[in-house]
């Protein structure tokens, strides 16, 4: 009797521990299902999220890609309406270069189109009154740029003196003892031999920079302007004897437009498109009045 009553208990302890561990396995089996649906559900959120942040950024993408077009757009008509209001040949060239160089510049994220101003003829008051005409202004991040363009043909003479003169030494008693003057040789559609003699560019440039500070200044914008020459008619040969060496010179778009790559990443930024924006505005406002 005690016998059949121990397997008895024995039989129930084991369909018990059997049916613990069916039900242990059952409930492993629904945290494991439910662990794979939590995963997938995870990864398909995972999934829907990347997509959503990949359309996204194509979008802006796509956006600021319209952006860019529209700003060159707008260069192009505004390039138009000053080739419609230039007189000046060779101002209109300088101005197809700085403009093709500025959209040259936004398609390759150098600049942003606020970043770099083109203001082409301008007129700064002077303090007896007169105005004075600038070719150029290129406002950028590394400051302000004054350019003045020389469509000059023929063999170009710069910087002459009369201490400098024993080239020309039938010239000595013509050329000033301090002040430097520029000589143009060239041949006439006779064939004659043309010279000509103009204000020296250097110091053009470089009295035209001091009236634009001064202006600046009184309107409490202190700043360096730095004075470029570009002479950028094909047929020419520059012989530059002149000493100075602050004004930059140029004698073709090549290295006008690797002077200012070469400012833009070397020199420091002093300037943010809000600046540049209030220094276009002041200058406007000087040029109307």
């Amino acid at each position: 009797m005690t016998w059949l009553i121990i397997s008895t208990l024995l039989a129930a302890s084991v369909a018990w521990l059997a049916y613990i561990v069916k039900k242990e396995k059952a409930i492993q089996k629904e945290m494991r299902s439910n662990h794979y649906q939590e995963l997938a559900a995870f990864k398909e959120l995972q999934k829907a999220s990347m997509e959503s942040a990949a359309a996204n950024f194509d979008e802006q993408a796509i956006l600021l890609s319209e952006s860019y077009k529209r700003e060159i757009e707008k260069l192009m008509i505004e390039n138009e309406d000053i080739r419609k209001n230039y007189r000046n040949q060779g101002e209109i060239i300088t101005h197809q270069i700085l403009e093709n160089f500025k959209s040259d510049l936004i398609s390759k994220r150098i600049v942003s189109p606020d970043e770099m101003i083109l203001m082409p003829n301008i007129y700064i008051p002077e303090e007896n009154g007169k105005t004075r005409q600038i070719d150029h202004l290129v406002l950028l991040p590394t400051g302000i740029y004054v350019i003045e363009t020389k469509n000059w043909k023929g063999h170009i003479v710069m910087g002459l003196t009369r201490k400098g003169s024993h080239r020309f030494s039938f010239l000595a008693d013509l050329l000033d003892s301090e002040k430097e003057d520029t000589l143009i040789f060239d041949k006439a559609e006779s064939g004659s031999l043309t010279v000509k003699t103009y204000e020296n560019p250097i110091s053009e440039v470089q009295q035209t920079a001091v009236i634009l500070s001064t202006y600046l200044q009184s309107q409490d914008i202190k700043t360096w302007i730095n004075n470029l020459v570009f002479f950028n008619h094909a047929k020419k040969e520059v012989h530059d004897w002149s000493d100075n060496s602050i004004v930059k010179r140029f004698t073709n778009k090549e290295q006008l437009q690797q002077y200012f790559i070469n400012e833009l990443t070397s020199q420091k930024r002093i300037y943010g498109a809000f600046q540049l924006n209030n220094i276009k505005h002041l200058i406007e406002s000087a040029n109307y009045i």
